[in-house]
């Protein structure tokens, strides 16, 4: 958030204006959260990942480093009191829905929460929902108790019921609901219709009401990061890429055979082969005329990284295989120096959903002043 921060005040400088802004955080405290898990509360993974506990432990909290939770429109109503009592000038929230901050300001007046959180959706990444689509532009949202409209302002582009459509569908693994903190948005019924020219009408869609839950996302350190980046375009090298990458594994683990094993891990990744999904990658047996080729190296410590990744840059650069015709080196190093260490590796170790009865719970609010 301290960007955030660093932009307003910066803004409020460059204009001579003072600004009180309610601040949301969506930082969450690990003795509140061990709290909840220890008095009942539970907290079940989203999705079935062996590294997530199926219910979280007081021992993944402690071992996150940071702990943040996903608010809902509900704390920015809060904020928006202040406003409306005009003690603020406006609020910054830290992780929210993005749904969540574009709804709070109809349903705090009372807007049926189906048309809400169903024009939420679709305007939450402006004019991406509009034609052509573009997340650098705006798009306006008119709602009312029956149905609402949405109409992008720029007359360079427009809303088609096809446009608006994909954009209800947008981002999830069922295109026909939207989970929420206090239930889902079920789109199935929804009509879309083409009010004018620009402007698509939308009403029918359903809101599901289920017992609250809020979505917490921790990370704990897993080691450092040192990667090198190179590439080929040697046919024998390419075809015989799979087997070679596993000799050099092997030579490097013999070579550091008085490092515990644990303490590092070597992943390579080849584009133009399986670079983008790895294992999951459909296409089978396909022979490129040049790869790319990532050494990735994280290590317990940084200078760790640095050593094996230099060893198994190394050993990749002259390994040798069948149809090899020079020991002058395998690949090519776009960069001088070819290593780079990156620094501290993160992986999730809290994604779950908490059971609470007061969506508002986590967040705290506080009044900040700019200039600062």
């Amino acid at each position: 958030m301290e960007n955030a921060f660093k932009l307003v005040d910066q803004i409020c400088r460059e204009l001579s204006i003072k600004l009180r802004v309610a601040f949301i955080s969506g930082e969450i405290s690990k003795e509140w959260l061990k709290k909840k898990l220890l008095s009942g509360s539970k907290a079940k993974r989203l999705v079935p990942i062996e590294r997530l506990s199926e219910y979280l432990t007081v021992e993944d909290v402690d071992e996150s480093v940071r702990i943040v939770a996903q608010m809902g429109p509900e704390p920015i109503i809060k904020a928006l009191d202040m406003y409306l009592r005009e003690e603020v000038d406006g609020v910054i929230t830290g992780r929210a829905l993005d749904v969540g901050v574009v709804a709070a300001y109809p349903l705090k007046f009372g807007f049926p929460k189906n048309l809400v959180y169903h024009m939420s959706k679709i305007i939450e990444c402006g004019a991406l929902a509009a034609e052509p689509g573009s997340s650098s532009d705006g798009i306006f949202g008119i709602i009312t108790k029956d149905y609402f409209l949405v109409r992008p302002p720029n007359p360079r582009r427009r809303c088609t019921v096809t446009s608006v459509v994909a954009h209800s569908f947008y981002e999830r693994d069922n295109p026909f609901m939207e989970k929420l903190p206090e239930g889902y948005l079920d789109v199935t019924t929804a009509t879309y219709t083409q009010y004018d020219e620009r402007t698509v009408m939308v009403r029918g869609s359903r809101f599901v009401v289920q017992p609250c839950t809020i979505k917490l996302e921790g990370v704990k350190l897993v080691g450092f990061r040192t990667i090198s980046i190179a590439g080929s375009r040697d046919p024998n090298f390419i075809s015989n890429l799979p087997k070679i990458l596993e000799e050099v594994v092997e030579v490097v683990k013999d070579r550091l055979r008085h490092i515990p094993e644990n303490y590092y891990v070597v992943n390579f990744r080849v584009y133009g082969v399986n670079g983008v999904m790895d294992i999951h990658e459909p296409i089978k047996n396909l022979q490129p005329h040049e790869v790319g080729i990532v050494i990735d190296v994280v290590g317990k410590t940084q200078e760790i990284a640095n050593s094996v990744c230099a060893l198994t840059r190394s050993t990749l650069l002259h390994h040798g295989f069948e149809g090899r015709k020079t020991t002058a080196g395998n690949i090519a190093f776009p960069f001088s120096p070819s290593d780079f260490p990156v620094g501290p590796v993160y992986e999730f170790n809290i994604w779950h959903t908490l059971e609470l009865e007061d969506p508002t719970e986590p967040f705290n609010t506080k009044v900040i002043e700019f200039p600062r």
